[in-house]
């Protein structure tokens, strides 16, 4: 086949280079990926890891009109280690030239895949020109021990065959990071729960001592079942991370094992110990645990001081069991022991499982409320279209603890709007939008309290004491009269939210009292809601029925729901009484003005 224009051409726009041995042409690989093969030379000393000249391929993947440039390190006569700001360079898979460990060549904000944001250029030569001079500044830190400067963020190494899509949570916050200096152990046991309709995603429920007593639980939503009689893991702490130089993790299990005897950690021993105590109480049929969690201290940049304890996690762990039976080995407790140690060292590959920090300021680092907002319990009367909206965003937002009160039940009708599906129809919207909240978070504890406002029984009244937050958006002036006269005790921060005619504009109030001030609020209201449209009031739910509905879009809903999440974020800050209309515009924007 012919070599396309634009890569001969790029080959020939290549310019003059003493460090740059340019390649002889392109070449053709499956799949429609072209590739060439050339060698770049250090600007300085060369070390153990990086020769003076070392090769690489360039690959070209994807349509040339926007191409995927890539570069890997050549198998013959490339670079062998794993350094920073590289993928895994393990052997070439059969049939390759090159290691997949392709060096990270590209800036941080690549990952918005923006064009300009990168300061890389869009021409294709010129992107090409820019990829190669990238790696000699690559090469050179690499050389040189700088990939990594202190300061720079904290970059795990990454791990052979590892499944990117499922991940193990765990919860690990600032003042947890010496939790370990309180014990004498380095091991034990834990439990791993499921949650419930994912892919292949759990968390870390539980820790055991090494005689399967339980010393650290995590408050998990309840959505996530818990059996804390299980044993699924084997823990083992280091005192640092562990790895082989320049930045490579283990890829066997007799590598881990070396790795650990580095920071003076038997894990060989460990493993002996936790079969031969897990086989005294092993019942039948019983599974073992097949995941070994390795924990750490960590710093969250280069150099710096350790901020977190953190966990990788391994998911193909076998220990012995009772019924266990092996050429050559007696059915003694020492030859089962031995057996675990044995697997401890051997050359088996490790089967990493991703990990992510879940602690409830590392779960919203993607964007999240003020501290002051997020420590705050909510409770919310009506959660109907607008409720539901606003309880979903400040539960993103890091508000978990919230309390759901409508009596109200989830019609067919609704869906034009609401946040629930059909499959919550004829069910109490109060509980159905709690379980979807305390599903959309791994640390939500949202209740639901599926009674009328103002409740009449003591046990309802009970459950409404202690909220910080009470907010309205029921957009009824009985429930406001309501709220008006129940007596809340103590002083805490009231708002009400309620859309206007065919949901044009919102009315916001906030007070922060020991009693809703509602004819305050209504008046307000009256003095700037528009009036409804008398004609279209007449418009029902469907043939046949009497009940007028309310005209809005779910665009609407959605709309008011966020700047009413955003005007409660405000009133806990700033705690005044405030009232507003907020009224849209025909272009879409938003006016606010004080009511």
């Amino acid at each position: 086949m012919a070599i396309p224009h634009e890569l001969s051409s790029a080959l020939e726009a290549l310019p003059e280079d003493p460090r740059f041995e340019p390649p002889a042409e392109w070449k053709e690989g499956a799949g429609g990926v072209w590739f060439f093969r050339f060698r770049a030379q250090l600007s300085v000393p060369a070390t153990v890891h990086v020769s003076e000249w070392t090769a690489w391929y360039l690959v070209i993947v994807g349509d040339l009109a926007d191409p995927d440039i890539r570069i890997y390190p050549s198998a013959i006569d490339g670079i062998v280690a794993t350094f920073p700001h590289q993928d895994y360079n393990g052997d070439p898979p059969e049939g390759l030239p090159w290691r997949l460990g392709k060096p990270c060549l590209e800036r941080p904000a690549a990952v918005f895949r923006r064009d300009g944001w990168t300061g890389e250029p869009a021409d294709f030569v010129e992107r090409l020109i820019w990829r190669i001079g990238r790696l000699f500044l690559w090469i050179d830190a690499a050389a040189t021990g700088n990939l990594l400067m202190d300061g720079d963020p904290l970059e795990l190494p990454t791990y052979p065959e590892i499944d990117s899509t499922t991940v193990l949570g765990f919860w690990e916050e600032s003042e947890d990071v010496h939790w370990l200096a309180e014990r004498e152990d380095n091991w034990g046991f834990a439990t791993i729960s499921s949650i419930s309709g994912a892919r292949d995603t759990a968390v870390i429920s539980c820790f055991m001592d090494a005689e399967r007593r339980i010393f650290r639980r995590f408050g998990w939503s309840e959505v996530i079942s818990v059996d804390f009689q299980r044993i699924d893991a084997v823990w083992v702490v280091l005192p640092v991370l562990a790895l082989f130089e320049p930045w490579r993790s283990a890829a066997t299990w007799s590598e881990l094992s070396s790795l650990c005897e580095g920071v003076a950690v038997d894990l060989p021993q460990i493993l002996s110990d936790a079969g031969a105590k897990l086989r005294r109480v092993q019942k039948p049929k019983q599974l073992g645990p097949v995941h070994l969690i390795i924990g750490f201290p960590l710093a969250e940049r280069f150099g710096g001081q350790a901020e977190r304890f953190h966990w990788i996690a391994i998911r193909n762990m076998r220990l012995c069991t009772r019924k266990d039976v092996r050429m050559g080995y007696s059915g003694k407790p020492e030859a089962r022991r031995q057996w675990d140690r044995d697997f401890a060292t051997s050359d088996r590959p490790l089967k990493w499982r991703r990990t992510a920090n879940w602690a409830p300021d590392q779960l919203r680092k993607r964007g999240e409320a003020e501290s002051e907002v997020r420590s705050k319990s909510v409770l919310i009367i009506g959660v109907g279209t607008l409720g539901a909206s606003v309880a979903e965003n400040l539960l993103r937002m890091g508000v978990t603890k919230m309390g759901l009160l409508d009596d109200d039940t989830m019609l067919i009708g609704n869906l034009s709007r609401h946040i629930l599906t059909m499959v919550d129809a004829g069910h109490l919207k109060a509980e159905r939008v709690a379980a979807r909240l305390n599903m959309a978070a791994p640390d939500a504890r949202v209740v639901s309290l599926p009674f009328e406002f103002p409740p009449t029984k003591s046990s309802q009244i009970n459950k409404l004491e202690g909220w910080d937050v009470v907010i309205d958006c029921t957009a009824s002036d009985a429930v406001l009269q309501a709220m008006g006269s129940f007596h809340w005790v103590t002083e805490r921060l009231f708002v009400s939210l309620s859309m206007t005619w065919e949901a044009k504009g919102m009315f916001a109030y906030s007070a922060s009292e020991t009693g809703f001030p509602a004819i305050d609020a209504m008046e307000r209201f009256a003095a700037v809601a528009s009036q409804p449209d008398i004609e279209r009031i007449g418009n029902m739910e469907g043939i046949g029925c009497w009940h007028p509905i309310f005209p809005a879009t779910a665009d609407d809903v959605n709309l008011w729901g966020s700047i009413g999440s955003k005007f409660i974020r405000r009133a806990i800050l700033n705690r005044e009484k405030a009232a507003a209309i907020f009224v849209q515009q025909e272009d879409g924007s938003v006016e606010r003005s004080d009511a």
